[in-house]
């Protein structure tokens, strides 16, 4: 992981207090689930009962499930003070080849002033970079970001199947013959004896090392399947 030195302006930065610094999902008030369009899954590079507070943050999840240069993220990460404000961000996230990020969603993009810019001088000062995304970005992704909640799903409910030469035997299969759809790998007639397949099958699109036709159908059986390169 890179540690980037970042710029900041000291003074903005001290507008800023934690009383920690250690990344890890805050519990949401239960006045707070009513009052917001509240979801809740477990995911797999947060593995753990995850809170979102709105259907966009709930999409971006999906997207960074979806992203393999993401490691890991963390939805709800800090508990912040900013002057007067109390102040949570709405997801931490680890990726390869870049700085730790901070990410706030916001309708077009936009957060005030008094808050943006002591939020981006302190998470500077701790080596991460502050990004406030649109709303309206994520939910372009909708139909990408709902398939790779779906996948999320079915995963989460194998987590004990072991399919290591289903992999082997796939990657192969795909090396040799190139593309294919998802319904030469799964057999919807005799799902018993090709659950191995499939569940693989969505172990190597999770880590990276497949690639899937997501961004434009749901995910069914003439979703297009191949190697990254």
């Amino acid at each position: 992981m890179v540690q980037a030195h970042l710029p900041f302006d000291p003074e903005l930065a001290r507008l800023v207090r934690a009383d920690i610094l250690d990344p890890h999902q805050q519990p949401t008030q239960p006045n707070f689930k009513t009052a917001c369009d509240f979801r809740q899954q477990v995911m797999l590079k947060h593995p753990f009962l995850s809170d979102f507070h709105s259907r966009a943050e709930h999409l971006h999840a999906g997207l960074l499930e979806g992203d393999p240069a993401v490691s890991s993220y963390i939805p709800q990460p800090f508990r912040l003070r900013v002057r007067q404000c109390h102040y949570t961000p709405d997801c931490y996230v680890v990726a390869d080849n870049r700085p730790r990020q901070v990410i706030e969603l916001k309708p077009h993009g936009e957060m005030k002033d008094e808050l943006r810019v002591p939020l981006t001088a302190f998470f500077a000062q701790h080596g991460m970079t502050f990004v406030v995304l649109s709303n309206e970005a994520v939910l372009e992704r909708e139909i990408e970001a709902l398939n790779w909640l779906e996948i999320v799903t079915i995963l989460n409910q194998a987590q004990l199947l072991l399919t290591e030469t289903e992999e082997a035997h796939l990657l192969s299969q795909l090396h040799l013959d190139g593309p294919c759809t998802l319904g030469d790998i799964v057999d919807m007639g005799d799902r018993e004896h090709s659950y191995r397949r499939e569940i693989a099958l969505f172990r190597l699109l999770h880590q990276g090392h497949l690639r899937a036709e997501l961004n434009e159908r749901p995910l069914d059986l003439d979703t297009g399947v191949a190697l990254c390169t």
